[in-house]
């Protein structure tokens, strides 16, 4: 697996998704990442933030009392995760099964973070609310 396969943005009608492996400086250079979403990173998040860094490396690392950390609030930030569990089946044989949660970035710092940091989950992607990214004033 490459670290190219988790450097996407995918947009839908309600959010923009992108993938843990992308750096804040390749969104800069992506044409499909929404302008307003860049005017933000340029204006707020690389003053606090290093741009070469991935945004689920950010997100891991951020501060709860940051102001980045209440942009994402504000935007909606979702961060999904996955982990693996084992299934005991009907005749006693076991199987494992990935698990898959979005949750907002509050409830991610609270009770996911530490796992992922200890390597119990990973990071799938992170996304964001098109309709909070279209009512905030950069």
């Amino acid at each position: 697996m490459q670290n190219d396969d988790f450097k996407y943005v995918i947009q839908d009608t309600g959010c923009v998704y992108f993938g843990r492996e992308l750096t804040y400086t390749e969104m800069m250079a992506r044409e499909d990442v929404p302008f307003k979403f860049k005017a933000i990173i340029n204006g707020h998040i690389g003053k606090d933030t290093d741009l070469n860094q991935t945004i689920a490396a950010h997100v891991l690392g951020i501060d709860t009392a940051s102001f980045t950390y209440r942009i994402f609030e504000q935007l909606k930030l979702t961060v999904r995760v996955c982990y693996q569990t084992k299934k005991q089946g009907l005749f006693g044989k076991s199987r494992e099964r990935w698990i898959h949660k979005a949750c907002p970035i509050k409830q991610f710092c609270a009770e996911y973070r530490d796992q992922v940091k200890a390597h119990q989950m990973m990071i799938e992607d992170i996304s964001i609310s098109k309709l909070a990214l279209m009512v905030i004033s950069t």
